[in-house]
């Protein structure tokens, strides 16, 4: 134990579970399937009074965000929210392990050779992309990373039991295939290369593929790897969808999750129909990956026993059930290295009251979520190419300098890119770098003569939905 200045105590730990209560946390989450909500809402309390005891003990950020709350604290909604520059900017006090500091876990993410291994050995570590403003750094602990599975595994596990199914898994080896953007700390990146690192059995069965290589490349490498679970980007699968409709991609996949980006029921029907499968939406972020998953009769879950989840107007009043938020905080029952309590997500989001057919005592949800199109181009033959938009922001967002992008296709062969500068950089050098990446981009994709302006205006919010898009186009 430490005594800091302010008076208060923070241990040095690992927040390490050993094998009987990791068995202990995926138990209670199956178990939970079968509750009533009476009993998911009582673990949800217990939950949320000893991370809250523990935060206001354990982290100095929230100890003084929390200084002028009347005790004793009687719900969420006395404390006041945080952002994630809030939490950057405050990282050393945020944090209840006193062995990590900011300036050694920026050192850490800067060597992509680190990818996939723990900070000291103990902490995974995941970076978000920045597409909904300013990059943030996560760390997980051995308890999040168990809740965050189950009730993961508790929506996927009665899917696998069918016998066409499972026939499938068997007969690929379980082969399951990531599609998210690579190089660098990303959650599905980061974590895949983890699993392939600590668990042998898993190191051919699971591959990360890029949305940023060119489709034809993805084509062939999925018609080589024949994945039987695919999981990724809601555009990408899509369009891998219309390849297999056309003859040019040939898998057989089990499973499809799409997640990332909003779909349709129509949209989900489409790839159960072209791919002959199960097909299961997760709404999910770097900050809590199973926030909810999509059960047997369509509908997203809320995973509220690890999870609180507050739909909130522009002044952070709940909204009604029922009613779209303008955006949603998140608290996460689990994790106790970085703690996040009240955490505006920036989505908006429907929550219901009424129950499902499938039976489940977890709250049914629906997600507008961030919006990105994907835009075609045409290549030097004539050829019609998708772009996926995480692709191109995430070759923006990788400029050092930028702070966020918005990418709007203003003609057919003119992109207008918008940016926000780190204001400690030259900002034409990092114009220039950005017009280069991004023509190198296109042009690897054999589309040329796009020319890349840059915007006459930061990066906006949407006047009516209040959140920032970052791809669109402004022509039919």
């Amino acid at each position: 134990m430490f005594l800091l200045t302010d008076g208060s105590y923070i241990r040095v730990t690992m927040y390490e579970l050993n094998p009987m209560e990791n068995a202990r946390v995926r138990l209670d989450a199956l178990l939970a399937r079968r509750a009533d909500r009476t009993e998911i809402e009582q673990r949800q309390k217990q939950r949320l009074q000893n991370l809250l005891e523990f935060v206001t003990r354990q982290s100095r950020f929230y100890k003084r965000h929390y200084e002028d709350v009347v005790r004793p604290i009687t719900g969420l909604g006395d404390l006041p929210p945080v952002t994630k520059p809030m939490l950057m900017d405050n990282f050393d006090d945020v944090v209840t392990d006193t062995a990590v500091m900011r300036s050694e876990v920026d050192a850490f993410v800067a060597d992509l050779g680190n990818v996939g291994h723990r900070f000291l050995g103990r902490y995974p570590v995941w970076m978000t992309s920045g597409t909904t403003g300013e990059p943030g750094i996560f760390l997980q602990d051995d308890r999040a990373l168990t809740a965050t599975d189950a009730v993961g595994d508790r929506w996927s596990i009665p899917a696998f039991l069918s016998p066409k199914t499972l026939e499938r898994l068997l007969r690929n080896s379980m082969r399951a295939a990531e599609l998210a953007v690579s190089g660098g700390h990303y959650a599905a990146a980061s974590g895949i290369a983890m699993i392939r690192e600590e668990h042998p059995f898993m190191r051919d069965r699971i591959r990360l593929f890029s949305p940023k290589q060119p489709l034809s490349e993805l084509v062939t490498s999925l018609n080589e790897y024949q994945p039987v679970i695919l999981i990724g980007y809601t555009s990408v699968i899509k369009e891998l969808a219309r390849e297999q409709r056309a003859g040019q991609l040939d898998i057989q996949p089990a499973f499809i999750t799409p997640s990332g980006e909003p779909i349709t029921d129509a949209e989900k029907q489409e790839l159960r129909e072209t791919f002959d499968c199960t097909v299961r939406e997760i709404y999910g972020a770097t900050e809590f990956y199973a926030i909810a998953v999509e059960c047997a009769h369509g509908n997203l879950h809320a995973n509220t026993d690890w999870v609180v989840l507050e739909p909130v107007d522009e002044n952070y009043q709940l909204v009604d059930p029922g009613e779209p938020s303008d955006t949603v905080l998140l608290t996460n029952l689990a994790n106790r290295i970085q703690p996040i309590v009240r955490y505006e997500l920036g989505d908006s989001v429907t929550i219901y009251e009424g129950p499902c057919p499938c039976g489940s005592p977890f709250p049914v949800l629906e997600v507008e979520g961030r919006q990105g199109e994907i835009l075609r181009f045409e290549t030097d033959e004539g050829e019609t190419v998708p772009v996926f938009p995480l692709a191109l922001t995430s070759v923006v967002e990788e400029v050092p300098g930028v702070q966020r992008t918005q990418i709007v296709r203003t003609g057919p062969d003119t992109l207008s890119v918008r940016l926000d500068f780190d204001e400690s950089t030259d900002a034409r050098d990092v114009w220039e770098q950005v017009e280069r990446d991004l023509q190198e981009f296109l042009q690897r994709r054999d589309i040329a003569d796009v020319q890349v302006e840059r915007g006459a205006v930061s990066p906006e919010r949407d006047d009516r939905s209040g959140k920032f898009r970052h791809v669109w186009s402004e022509i039919e």
